[in-house]
Formats: C-alpha cells, sequence, structure tokens
C-alpha cells in the first residue's frame, strides 16, 4: 500500500490484475481508444490501465497529494469533492465515452445525483462503468449476527463509508439515477477468507445448518459488483419492464407447460403402475386358483 495524506492506495501488482479484480473487469467493461473520466483516480494507478489501451484520462481526485502523482498517466487530473462541487462546475461542457466510479460510489452523500449529473457529459453512446462492495457478503451478515460492526480502514466496512449496497440496490441506485443496467459482474472473495477486506469469523461460533443455508446465495461470497450503466429515458426504462414482464411471463408459461407435462407423465406412470398391480393381483389370484385345481400328490 501506498500511504498519501493519510490514505492508502494500492500499488499495482500482478496479482491486482487476475481475472478475479474488479481492474480488469472494468478494463474489459472499458475497452480500447476511449475519452475516459475516472472519478477518484487516487494516484492513478487505474489510468495507467487504461493508457495501455489507448485510452485518454481525464482524472478527479480529493486528494491532492495523490493527484499530483495520478498526473503522470492522465492528460489532467482535477482536485474537487463530489460532495460539495458538481460534476459540471467540474467538467464543464467536456464529454466523454466512460465514466469511471472504482469503489467510489460508496463514499458519496448523494450518489444518485452525481449519477444523474454524470449522464451531462456522456457521449450519446456514452456510459458509466463502476465498482461497489457488497455489504451482503457473508462474513458481514455472521458478524452482524454476533451483534459486531465494526469499522476498518479497508474493505467492505472502510471508515470513509457513507452508503452500503447488495445486489437488489446496486440496481435501484442505477435505475433510479436514470440508467439502464446492462452488465452486471462480481468479484469474490470465499465466506471465511482470513482477509483484512472482510471481518474474521470462526465457523466453529455458528450453526452449521444455518451456514449451509447461508452459502446457498450467490452472493454470499461476493466481495465486489463490477457493473455498466447507460443513461436511459422513462420511456426506454418503461420498454426495459416490460420487456422483463414479458421475459417472466414467458418464462413462467414454460415451466407451467413443463409442471404440466410432467403431471401428465406421473399419471401416465401411476396408471402403469396401476395395471402393473392388477396384472400381479390377477396372476397371483390365478396361481393360486391352479394349486386349488392341481393338489399336490403324496406318494
Amino acid at each position: 500500500m501506498d500511504t498519501i495524506g493519510h490514505k492508502s492506495y494500492p500499488e499495482l501488482k500482478e496479482s491486482l490484475l487476475d481475472e478475479n479484480s474488479s481492474l480488469t473487469k472494468m478494463l474489459g467493461l472499458i475497452g480500447n481508444n476511449k475519452q475516459v473520466v475516472d472519478f477518484g483516480c487516487a494516484t492513478g494507478y487505474f489510468a495507467h490501465l487504461l493508457s495501455q489501451q489507448q485510452c485518454l484520462v481525464t482524472g478527479v481526485e480529493i486528494n491532492s497529494e495523490a493527484a499530483s502523482a495520478a498526473k503522470q498517466y492522465c492528460q489532467e487530473v482535477i482536485v474537487a469533492d463530489l460532495d460539495f462541487v458538481s460534476v459540471q462546475d467540474i467538467l464543464g461542457d467536456r464529454q466523454f465515452d466512460v465514466a469511471v466510479f472504482g469503489d467510489v460510489l460508496e463514499h458519496l452523500r448523494d450518489p444518485w445525483q452525481v449519477l444523474r449529473d454524470t449522464q451531462q457529459i456522456l457521449k450519446e453512446d456514452g456510459y458509466v462503468v463502476a465498482s461497489i462492495p457488497n455489504i451482503a457478503h457473508g462474513a458481514i451478515r455472521l458478524s452482524l449476527l454476533q451483534g459486531k460492526f465494526e469499522y476498518t480502514e479497508l474493505g467492505i466496512l472502510d471508515n470513509t463509508h457513507l452508503r452500503f449496497f447488495t445486489r437488489k440496490t446496486v440496481q435501484d441506485l442505477v435505475e433510479n439515477s436514470g440508467y439502464l443496467l446492462k452488465d452486471i459482474e462480481r468479484t469474490k472473495l470465499p465466506l471465511l477468507a482470513n482477509n483484512n477486506l472482510v471481518p474474521h469469523v470462526n465457523i466453529n461460533d455458528f450453526d452449521r445448518e444455518m451456514i449451509e443455508k447461508m452459502q446457498q446465495d450467490e452472493d454470499i461470497d461476493t466481495l465486489q459488483f463490477v457493473v455498466r450503466a447507460v443513461p436511459c429515458s422513462v420511456e426506454e426504462r418503461l420498454a426495459d419492464w416490460q420487456n422483463r414482464y414479458g421475459q417472466l411471463l414467458q418464462d413462467s408459461q414454460t415451466n407451467q407447460s413443463e409442471l404440466e407435462q410432467s403431471q401428465n407423465t406421473t399419471q401416465q406412470l401411476q396408471s402403469k403402475l396401476e395395471q402393473s398391480q392388477n396384472t400381479i393381483q390377477q396372476l397371483q389370484s390365478e396361481l393360486e386358483q391352479s394349486q386349488n385345481d392341481h393338489p399336490a400328490v403324496t406318494i
């Protein structure tokens, strides 16, 4: 970790770029040759990666010392606090292909308004890419069961986090800010990982059956959600919801058809079973009758 102005920033190591890294997933969602604004650019470690994809990056950073370090990777770095200055005040009429919020939105007092304002600086086909911690990670849930919610320097319970999100509230954040959620990926951290990004919990302190039930939740090991969202009108959101409803209705009808088919198959099997039982009873009756008609001869 690099510590600048009492704030720790990750050093850019190979371990940060494996397939489970939020940086890797965001790079994939952004692509090459883009005009990017990186909100919360820190020391410029992500801007450095973007530049290797031929992207031109404008950075926005609250920490002036970190911003100075980021200048070597960005076309420009603007020192600003998004809680007190609007996106338009910072960037004026400039336009970008992508706006990046890498673990930033959870630090803001009003991330909804910041996302709404961001629409004004996006090109016609522009979009937002963001990584957001998952407060519903299993280690957090188990800690809460023990009455613990202790802030840390890093991780999901970072002591500078003001907002907390689950998969559902990430979707709500995006849609209530005027966007359509196009992609949602996740980084993973095992439920009982010995890692400073989540609280340490002892498996022996909990009922095994409860743990097994928790592990059936797809987000029990989700560390972060990584999303891509595009601006949309109310009409587009309505059309999207209508499409979702139509798909759900179709899935329901398919399931109902499969259920009915399964029920028909069960009835057919039940009928065959009953026929088999009747046949067995008839054969048993015929055998008994044959034995009565032809008693065994004793010599």
